[in-house]
């Protein structure tokens, strides 16, 4: 099952439940992509990636991409593709009123900066809340353009303002470096963290990681904690765990499934890394959150 809510000003939003999907073109608009459970194929020109719950996917005009989906069990999903004119306007009649684009700092960014990054982002705060209720409103089949187009604007605010934040948290800690090393510096991050977004679930070393980012395995796990605060190691660790409680509240996966599907060595170890971030077991988490209907 698969639908598009066209909006009059060419905005559209495509909500699907799907075991199989398999599409490759030309992306005509800047689009987010976010689904709720499964995971989903996607290949970025030569680049494979995969999106899981918890996660979202930003795709730049122009891109040629593949969208795959092949899973026993129905992969829901939603798709944002803001019309050209739309981005435009939300640039300059925003950005431009206030010549300035809030930063994590308190200090502006000048709206010219401004740019889409074509990569994975967990899906959090604001931007999570406004996406979870646009789907409700798409599932009530809501047909106010007015409060859907609001809805619209305030989930690409949340991008522009994650991404940013994110970029300049990085710069920020890395301020010592030149402005251009700062930058390729903070791709080559997130090329790191997107490949561990992507491959949770698999043996990663450390080889793999530095291979993908262009880095040296040494430069990457400095880089990385020094940005970061926390080296690749325990960034996918919490990535796991991140899934797991995901797994834990939606599903009626066993503790051994969980484990082996978030890619952990065994279940003693994920009690015990549970157990410290939570305070309690796995099991008992899940009586407490279990929200699968």
């Amino acid at each position: 099952m698969e639908s598009v809510l066209k909006l009059s000003n060419e905005n559209r939003i495509y909500s699907s439940k799907l075991t199989y999907k398999n599409l490759t073109e030309v992306n005509n608009n800047f689009s987010l992509h976010v689904n709720f459970n499964g995971n989903e194929k996607f290949v970025l020109n030569k680049k494979k990636l995969r999106l899981f719950p918890h996660n979202f996917l930003a795709i730049n005009p122009g891109t040629l991409y593949s969208d795959i989906i092949d899973s026993d069990s129905p992969v829901q999903k939603l798709s944002i593709s803001f019309d050209k004119g739309f981005i435009d306007d939300f640039k300059t009649s925003f950005l431009k009123n206030d010549n300035s684009f809030p930063d994590s700092y308190g200090n502006h960014l000048l709206s010219q900066n401004l740019t889409f990054n074509e990569t994975i982002f967990p899906l959090l705060g604001d931007l999570k809340y406004n996406i979870e209720h646009l789907k409700v409103l798409i599932r009530s089949n809501c047909q106010d353009e007015l409060l859907l187009n609001e809805f619209l604007y305030h989930i690409l605010l949340n991008y522009c303002t994650l991404y940013q934040k994110d970029m300049l948290f990085v710069e920020e800690r890395l301020k010592d470096l030149q402005f251009v090393t700062r930058k390729e510096i903070y791709r080559r991050l997130s090329l790191a963290k997107e490949y561990l977004y992507s491959n949770f679930d698999q043996k990663i070393n450390i080889y793999e990681l530095s291979k993908y980012s262009c880095m040296s395995a040494t430069h990457l796990i400095r880089s990385f904690r020094q940005a970061y605060h926390t080296t690749p190691h325990q960034f996918l660790i919490n990535i796991r765990l991140k899934q797991a409680e995901f797994l834990l509240k939606n599903t009626s996966y066993p503790i051994n499934k969980i484990v082996n599907t978030v890619g952990l060595d065994s279940p003693s170890t994920f009690i015990k890394l549970f157990k410290i971030r939570h305070k309690i077991t796995p099991l008992k988490y899940r009586t407490s959150h279990h929200v699968i209907n």
